[in-house]
């Protein structure tokens, strides 16, 4: 059970914060900005509820991914051990060679049926819980995750079993505490950008990966893209005074954000400056 020691420390999505909407995993809220039709697959959905938040943190999601607790964590101690949590059972952390694997909390129940356990992990002293996940899925594999020598931990994730498109590298999906939502097929490359990796704050917020431009433009801020659930949004600058000076909490969408789709057909992966930035598996 999820822990939070006052009204202050309330999650972001349980809040009203018009940065970081909830997805509704049901009901999609329909946008004449997006480029295609709602995907079929229930996993894509929280990507183009997106819509509705405000654009500088579309890139973001509030999820209950993230455990809190009333007490103090450092599972980078060797000798530190946590108090009693109801319902689970704590796996002491061990050395794997010169990388320290910290402890982790596992259910004390049998997993359902056709299931298996996803171990949580840590990102410093914030905790992801650990997940349940189907043991097989069809046309997919699991990669395990696993921490490196200076403690980052690299998610476990779904992996398609066929190929990407060539020049693609897969950017895998994430567990926002209630369903899994899928990654997607990126470029391993971009002139100008780097990838910068997407990660889980203490607030539960997870954010994206996105491309960041490799070169600075003074007096402005870079705002990140992010994939809708089809294909790739563009980032792009705006004024910092303008970045700064914005009432994020009582922005709204503009009028028709909700008027229906404009599908404009399928996306056919190129190889060269005109590949689409993100491709969603079939």
């Amino acid at each position: 059970m999820t822990l939070f020691r006052s009204p202050s420390q309330r999650p972001a999505w349980q809040s009203s914060d018009r940065r970081y909407g909830r997805p509704d995993p049901v009901y999609v809220r329909p946008s004449s900005y997006a480029g295609r039709p709602v995907p079929a697959h229930v996993y894509y959905r929280p990507y183009y509820t997106r819509w509705y938040v405000h654009p500088y943190y579309r890139y973001a999601y509030a999820t209950w991914a993230v455990a809190s607790f009333g007490f103090w964590c450092d599972p980078w101690m060797t000798f530190w051990v946590p108090p009693y949590r109801a319902g689970w059972a704590w796996n002491p952390g061990w050395w794997a060679g010169s990388v320290w694997w910290p402890g982790y909390w596992a259910p004390m129940g049998v997993a359902p049926v056709g299931y298996a356990f996803v171990p949580g992990y840590w990102y410093g002293t914030t905790y992801v819980d650990g997940w349940y996940r189907p043991a097989a899925r069809s046309g997919w594999a699991w990669v395990d995750g696993y921490y490196l020598e200076d403690g980052t931990y690299v998610r476990g994730h779904w992996m398609p079993t066929r190929p990407g498109p060539q020049g693609y590298v897969w950017e895998p999906g994430f567990w926002d505490g209630e369903r899994w939502v899928e990654g997607f097929w990126r470029p391993g490359f971009r002139s100008g950008f780097t990838w910068v990796s997407s990660y889980y704050d203490g607030d539960g917020i997870y954010h994206g990966g996105y491309w960041a431009p490799l070169e600075a433009r003074p007096g402005q801020v870079w705002i990140p893209g992010w994939f809708d659930g089809n294909q790739w949004v563009e980032g792009y600058w705006v004024a910092e005074t303008v970045y700064e000076t914005t009432d994020v909490q009582s922005w709204q969408p503009e009028p028709g954000w909700d008027a229906g789709w404009q599908p404009s057909g399928q996306v056919t992966p190129q190889v060269g400056e005109d590949m689409p930035l993100g491709i969603p598996v079939e």
